[in-house]
């Protein structure tokens, strides 16, 4: 059991910290469209380089949010676009919905029209899946789903 005032730190962190992160992500991407209304091929390549470049940025935005990593010890994008986080031995369970609501959001605001997800794992070697939470960018639900 952690002293009341590391529990009071994490929610401080959670709330500040997160509600804080990523401000200014809201601009989509560009698109080029040729005259006969086809995309070209370079232009796929720009999305697909503007993307990953996205993806860094707001992978550094995470990591700057919590620099000691008293919630996060690593953060990491795959090929499809889904957030995985290995979460610090400190952060209780309860409090792993609310981060991942936080992350959903942030996550829609930077890839907008994207469905999003974020699975969370322990700090463990090899690391273990905790649950994984999704959201679904047309209607806007956020489910949350632990690990059994």
């Amino acid at each position: 059991m952690q002293p009341a005032s590391s529990r009071f730190y994490l929610a401080s962190f959670l709330a500040a910290g997160f509600l804080t992160l990523l401000t200014g992500c809201d601009q989509p991407p560009s698109a080029t469209v040729s005259p006969s209304g086809e995309r070209t091929r370079t232009t796929s390549t720009n999305e697909a380089l503007d993307l990953k470049q996205r993806q860094i940025a707001f992978l550094n935005r995470i990591r700057e949010a919590d620099p000691e990593g008293r919630t996060i010890d690593r953060a990491l994008l795959n090929e499809q676009n889904e957030l995985g986080l290995v979460l610090d031995r400190s952060v209780e369970m309860d409090k792993i919905p609310a981060l991942m609501r936080i992350m959903l959001g942030k996550m829609a605001t930077e890839f907008p029209g994207e469905d999003a997800t974020v699975i969370v794992y322990t700090p463990s070697n090899p690391p273990h899946k905790i649950g994984t939470g999704r959201l679904n960018s047309r209607t806007r639900d956020m489910t949350y789903t632990p690990e059994k």
